[in-house]
C-alpha cells in the first residue's frame, strides 16, 4: 500500500494486491441501481469475473487504487498493465498504454473523480513512463465526464446481461504525455 496523495481529508491510495473489500463501492452502485435505475448490467459480477480472468493470465498486472475518507472506502479504480493483448479486446492498444477498469466513487458530484484522475493517476503513471490509459464505459452518464478528460476512440453497442437492452458504449484514450 502506498499513499499517493491527500486532499481535504481524502486519501488516494495505490495497493499492490487485490482485496475483496475493494469491490464495496461497485456493490454500492449495483445496490443503488436496484433501487433506482436497474439496467440489466451487474458491474459487481463483471468486476469479479474480470479480476479472476486477470489472475489466470501470466504477463498481466493489476494495481487497485482506492479513495478513502476517515478510514472508509469511498471509491475504487483498477489499473491493468502488462501484456494487454492477452485480454483479447485490447489488441489495438499502443505500447505504453494501460487500462482503467471499474472506476466507481460512492459520493458522486464532489469533484473527486476528475481530481483523482488528473492530479493523482495521470502524474503517477506518467512518472513511471506510461503514455496513455484506455477507458471503456457502458454508462452514458459517464460519457461527458470522460470526454472532458480524454479523446473518444470508439462508439458501439453491446447487449445487456440478459439481452434485454442494447447498451451504448464508448472508449476513450487518456493521454499521459505532458
Amino acid at each position: 500500500m502506498k499513499l499517493l496523495h491527500t486532499k481535504d481529508g481524502v486519501a488516494f491510495v495505490r495497493h499492490r494486491a487485490f482485496a475483496h473489500r475493494f469491490l464495496l463501492p461497485i456493490g454500492e452502485y449495483v445496490n443503488w441501481k436496484l433501487q433506482h435505475e436497474w439496467d440489466d448490467y451487474n458491474e459487481l459480477y463483471h468486476a469479479v469475473n474480470f479480476i479472476e480472468q486477470l489472475s489466470a493470465i501470466d504477463g498481466l498486472w493489476l494495481e487497485p487504487h482506492t479513495l478513502e475518507k476517515e478510514g472508509k472506502l469511498m471509491g475504487v479504480l483498477f489499473i491493468v498493465g502488462g501484456m494487454l493483448e492477452k485480454l483479447g479486446d485490447a489488441k489495438k492498444l499502443d505500447e505504453g498504454t494501460l487500462l482503467l477498469k471499474y472506476f466507481h466513487i460512492v459520493s458522486k458530484g464532489n469533484g473527486y473523480g476528475s481530481y483523482w484522475l488528473q492530479r493523482v493517476i495521470v502524474p503517477h503513471y506518467r512518472e513511471r513512463g506510461f503514455r496513455a490509459i484506455a477507458i471503456s464505459s457502458s454508462h452514458p452518464k459517464s460519457f461527458n465526464f470522460y470526454s472532458k478528460l480524454a479523446q473518444e476512440t470508439a462508439s458501439y453497442y453491446k447487449a445487456s446481461d440478459n439481452g434485454i437492452y442494447q447498451r451504448p458504449c464508448k472508449s476513450f484514450k487518456l493521454s499521459l504525455l505532458p
